[in-house]
C-alpha cells in the first residue's frame, strides 16, 4: 500500500506526521519537567505514570510510524538542494526516525527491567520484566540523551522546514500541510 505520488506525501504519511509531532513534543516536554523536579513529588508520580503509559503506547505508533516511513520512503526535495543540503535533510531525518524508536523503548525498558511496573491508565499494568538495575540506569541515560537529541533534531526538522518556506519558497512545507505541491 503506498500513499505518496511522486512530489509529494499521502495522507496517511502526513497524518503520522502530524499525529507524531504533537505526541513527541508533548512528551518530551513533559519528560523535562520531571527530569528538572519542577513538579511536587505527589504530582510529579500521578504525571510519570501517564508519562511511561503513553510512552508505551507511542512505542507501538513510532513502530508503525517508522516502518510506514521507510517502506514509503521520501519524495524527491522539493527544489534543487546543494548536496550538503540533502545530505543533512537525511541525516536529520534518518536520526529522528531511530529516535522515535529508541527513546519510547528505552524508557519502557528503564521500567520494566528496573522492577518497576507500567500502570496503563488503570486498565491494566505491564509487570516488571526483572530487576536489572545497572541496566536500567544505563536506559536511563539512554532515554536521556534520546530525549535531548530529540530536541535538537526537532529544532532542526523546523528550522529546516521555516527555511523552505520563508527564504527558499519552495513546496517542502506545503506538501506536508496540505500534500500539494503548488499553492
Amino acid at each position: 500500500m503506498t500513499d505518496k505520488t511522486e512530489a509529494t506525501y499521502g495522507g496517511v504519511s502526513r497524518l503520522n506526521h502530524w499525529i507524531g509531532a504533537v505526541v513527541f513534543a508533548s512528551l518530551l516536554i513533559v519528560g523535562f519537567i520531571l527530569s528538572y523536579d519542577v513538579l511536587p513529588d505527589e504530582q510529579a508520580g500521578e504525571v510519570r505514570n501517564l508519562h511511561k503509559a503513553t510512552g508505551t503506547l507511542v512505542l507501538l505508533f513510532a513502530i508503525w510510524r517508522v516502518t510506514w516511513r521507510i517502506g514509503q520512503g521520501f519524495p524527491p526535495a522539493a527544489s534543487d538542494r546543494a548536496n550538503w543540503e540533502l545530505t543533512l535533510s537525511r541525516a536529520v531525518h534518518g536520526a529522528m526516525l531511530l529516535t522515535l524508536i529508541v527513546m519510547p523503548l528505552s524508557g519502557v525498558l528503564m521500567s520494566l527491567l528496573g522492577g518497576r511496573p507500567i500502570d496503563m491508565y488503570g486498565l491494566f499494568t505491564i509487570p516488571p520484566v526483572a530487576e536489572m538495575k545497572d541496566l536500567a540506569r544505563s536506559l536511563r541515560k539512554v532515554h536521556e540523551v534520546a530525549g535531548y537529541t530529540l530536541a535538537i533534531l526537532i529544532g532542526l526538522h523546523v528550522a529546516g522546514a521555516l527555511k523552505h518556506a520563508l527564504m527558499d519558497k519552495d513546496a517542502t512545507l506545503r506538501r506536508m500541510l496540505t500534500g500539494k505541491t503548488a499553492a
